[in-house]
Order: C-alpha cells, then structure tokens, then sequence
C-alpha cells in the first residue's frame, strides 16, 4: 500500500520540530485528590421517633399542657380500645375502659415516670380498668366524679347526708350549664339517657370516636368543676 507523501517543506518541519522541544506548559499538572465520603446517615428508626415524640408530649402534658395530652389520646386511643375490647368482647365496656383508662391517666400524668412507653402504661391503666368493670357490671360508674354521685346517693338518709346530696345535685347542675353545648348533650344522653355510644353518634350525626372525645373531655371539666364534691 503506498504511503502518502509529506507535503511540509524541510525548513518548515525544522521550526515544528524546535518549537515542541523547546515548549513547556505553562502551569503544573493538577492533581485530583479523591472526593471526600459525604457522610452517611443510618437508617430511620420510625419506632424511636415515635417514642421520642411520645415523650415530648408527656413532659408537656406534665406542664399542664391540654393539647399536648389531647394529641396523646388520639394517638393511643385505638390501641387502649383494642386492649380492652379484647378482654370485655363487648364494645360498650371496652368504650367505657377506654373513657376510665384516660380520665385515670390524666389525674395521674405528673407521676408517670417514663419507665415503660406511654402507650404501654395506657394499656396497663385500661387492663385494670377492665378488671374492675367486670366486678361491678351491673353498676355503670365511667369515672371517680359518677362513683363520688353513687356513693353520695347510697349515703343514707341521715339529714347531713340529704343536705350534701342537694348541694350536690345544685352544684352538677350549675356545671352542666358551665359546659359547651356540644360536650354537654353528649355527656347527658350517655349518662343521663343511657344511651350507647353508637346510639348517641347516630342521634348526633357524628363519629363514634367524635363521641368519645366529647364525653372525656366533659367529664374531665366537671370532675374539675366538683373537686370538692370527690370522694377522699
């Protein structure tokens, strides 16, 4: 095969051939260095934020703060339900474990101690709770403010007795009013109607969780409202 013929003169490859041999670049080579790790991060732990989380909420609560121990029940609320439903099979007394377990924790938040999750702790508080309904199912009493209106009605008939009875019933009228009218027609079809809560979400229109948040929440203000009346 025949090869091409340089067309460049030989004085013109002379200068090519200095000019290569004399030039030199005119800054040093750079030298990548290695891109440094960029830092890995572990893997999420759902369960821990959770629980972290949880903690934030109880130390608030133990502040006082209501919306703190608010987001507490609506977070554990099914949890406790599940608990109790499976030791009454029946949904009206697990309702009612669910109501007793929170209204017993709220009075109790400022001693929780952290030793075991707060959903652990709701669920032990219901597991009693449970327990005791099944001794005394004949006899509704949903918190410490109804047992205190039992007993003061078994009290007998002795006049001091009769007088304390109608300063009561003065007193849990006046708080009645003191409630929202939404708290308050829950917390009278319950327990003065009698009504279930599955009754009283369908007279209500609203939700059977809805229900159960409205009758907590008016049962805690009046136990707030009758300190003074509550059993020692």
């Amino acid at each position: 095969m025949a090869t091409r013929a340089s067309t460049m003169s030989p004085g013109r490859r002379r200068c090519v051939i200095t000019i290569a041999a004399e030039w030199k670049p005119r800054t040093q080579p750079v030298v990548m260095s290695p891109a440094a790790p960029e830092p890995q991060e572990g893997p999420r732990d759902p369960k821990a934020e959770e629980r972290a989380y949880d903690r934030a909420l109880v130390a608030r609560a133990k502040e006082g703060d209501r919306d703190a121990f608010r987001e507490i029940y609506e977070r554990h609320r099914h949890k406790v339900y599940k608990v109790a439903y499976g030791m009454t099979r029946n949904q009206d007394d697990a309702l009612d474990v669910v109501q007793d377990a929170f209204v017993k924790a709220h009075r109790s938040i400022a001693r929780f101690e952290g030793r075991s999750s707060i959903s652990t702790w709701l669920c032990q508080i219901a597991t009693h709770q449970a327990i005791d309904l099944s001794r005394r199912r004949k006899v509704r009493k949903a918190d410490t403010l109804e047992e205190g209106l039992v007993a003061k009605k078994k009290a007998g008939d002795a006049p001091r007795e009769k007088a304390q009875a109608s300063e009561l019933s003065a007193a849990l009228s006046e708080a009645l009013g003191e409630l929202s009218e939404k708290h308050r027609s829950v917390f009278v079809l319950y327990t003065v109607k009698g009504l279930s809560y599955k009754e009283i979400a369908s007279t209500l229109e609203i939700s059977i969780g809805t229900v159960m948040s409205r009758l907590f929440y008016a049962r805690k203000n009046l136990q707030q409202m009758l300190a003074e009346f509550a059993p020692q």
